[in-house]
């Protein structure tokens, strides 16, 4: 049986290495900066947080963390942003960090925005040996890491009026950074994501709303694909609080279940939005027998500052 498992875990990690270097990450939607740099800054400014604990009671699984600022300067109309990212897999550690811009050009119809961000790719290897015997062996390789030049780009649109919707197209390491210090080279990923806000205008008394967000990402590395399709709805208790729920389906992989509460005024633009949430993944994959899912946290916090001021100039002798 431990050779089974032990054979399991070292296909999967292969496959993670050479098929989907990238993270992934079921609160993909609350993500969209980190591998599509054209989505940064829409909305004030914003923290987002997330942390995944992939395939629970599996040893050396994956384990990632991400972190986002970004926020929005209406004045040049583009919003900037910083990224990073931890992956931690076996004795495997990818670091990531990125600085993101995008230019947003609105229209009538809604606004289009092209990005890119610009980074680092920090990879090292920590191999702890475990020799038969007491003498401990000086060839086997010790512990080594290397950093590389990484590069991201997007465009993204994002509709207003009646119909919001949003949808990007990206790709991630465009110029595919090579780290000759450990011999490890990172592929590069192609990303489409899409998504819509659909209220059912579902009133029970005087504010509460059901809201319907069905969202996709896909992922791709030229060789294999990877689909999310999610379905969540949030159920507003008033004005200013909601709860949400959602399920996801990821194939090959798990079926990701979402509960989340958020604080977002929805009349009052200029209040402070604060989300957090968290999802479980049934395991579909070849590790189902031995983990006991996936577990992922995420929280969201975004500040807005009141609009500017307008001075006003008038005539002292006119009643204003």
């Amino acid at each position: 049986m431990r050779k089974i498992l032990s054979f399991l875990i070292c296909y999967s990690v292969v496959s993670i290495a050479v098929a989907q270097q990238d993270k992934q990450y079921t609160h993909f939607m609350f993500d969209r900066m980190s591998f599509n740099p054209a989505s940064t800054g829409f909305k004030g400014y914003c923290g987002t947080l997330i942390y995944r604990n992939q395939w629970d009671r599996v040893q050396d699984a994956p384990n990632s963390t991400l972190l986002n600022l970004q926020g929005n300067i209406p004045k040049i109309s583009s919003g900037v942003g910083l990224s990073f990212t931890n992956d931690a897999i076996g004795f495997q550690r990818n670091n990531i960090v990125q600085l993101c811009y995008a230019r947003h050009i609105p229209t009538n119809y809604g606004i289009f925005s092209a990005g890119a961000s610009l980074g680092i790719v920090n990879v090292g290897f920590s191999p702890m040996w475990v020799p038969p015997t007491n003498v401990f062996d000086s060839n086997l390789p010790a512990a080594t890491a290397g950093t590389g030049f990484d590069m991201n780009f997007g465009l993204y649109w994002h509709a207003t009026g009646s119909y919001p919707y949003y949808v990007g197209i990206s790709a991630t390491h465009i110029l595919p950074p090579t780290i000759q210090a450990v011999n490890y080279s990172v592929a590069r990923h192609y990303y489409i994501i899409a998504g819509y806000d659909y209220d059912l205008g579902y009133q029970l008394g005087t504010q509460n709303k059901l809201l319907l967000k069905p969202s996709i990402l896909v992922k791709a590395d030229g060789a294999t694909a990877i689909f999310d399709v999610n379905l969540m709805a949030e159920y507003y208790l008033s004005t200013a609080a909601y709860l949400w729920g959602g399920v996801s389906y990821r194939m090959s992989d798990g079926i990701p279940i979402m509960l989340g509460y958020g604080f977002a005024p929805r009349n009052e633009p200029s209040k402070n939005w604060l989300k957090f949430g968290y999802s479980f993944d049934i395991m579909t994959n070849a590790l189902n027998p031995y983990g006991k899912g996936t577990h992922e946290l995420m929280l969201n916090y975004c500040m807005f500052p009141p609009p500017p001021v307008v001075a006003r100039h008038g005539n002292p002798f006119i009643l204003q």
